[in-house]
């Protein structure tokens, strides 16, 4: 019979963090082109019942209308909120750092729906830009967002069914 051994000895495993960020070629801050001036208004206290824990990987559909909860600031999802005058966030607008795929997560949104809701107003839609605006609303579709400071009307993504404008 034959034993083989095998030593390990001196072997570590690397971490390796994925490098997710874009860097654009734009100025730092560029003006946003939305029709409201963001306030520092405070989201509202994120709860158990809003915040249910959904992965973000895990609400990809987008035929249906999903509501946005405030999570609170994330890693990669830290700027400022915009809310109705119910307190439902309607719009962000993007930090240095931000990430698409974290601001979906930090309002509990799957990235489908948030890139369907976002397609009419921005050129390449999961492409972020400090000072853009994201549109959270699904009834404000052609009318709030933006991308580096530019509205695009691309009215044939709009997503169908949608619902009524406003």
């Amino acid at each position: 019979m034959l034993v083989l051994g095998i030593s390990l000895t001196g072997c570590t495993a690397a971490s390796r963090t994925p490098d997710l960020i874009h860097k654009a070629n734009h100025p730092a801050t560029p003006t946003p082109a939305a029709s409201f001036t963001p306030t520092a208004t405070p989201a509202p206290v994120a709860t158990a019942a809003g915040c249910v824990g959904w992965g973000f990987w895990e609400r990809e559909y987008y035929s249906e209308a999903q509501q946005p909860v405030d999570c609170g600031p994330i890693q990669y999802a830290t700027g400022t909120t915009r809310l109705n005058d119910k307190g439902v966030p309607v719009a962000y607008v993007v930090a240095p750092g931000d990430i698409w795929e974290f601001i979906a997560k930090r309002f509990d949104l799957g990235t489908a729906y948030l890139t369907a809701i976002n397609a009419v107003r921005r050129e390449n839609v999961t492409q972020v830009y400090v000072g853009d605006t994201i549109n959270l609303d699904p009834a404000t579709i052609t009318s709030v967002g933006d991308q580096n400071g530019v509205v695009y009307h691309n009215l044939e993504n709009l997503p169908d069914p949608h619902v009524p404008q406003h």
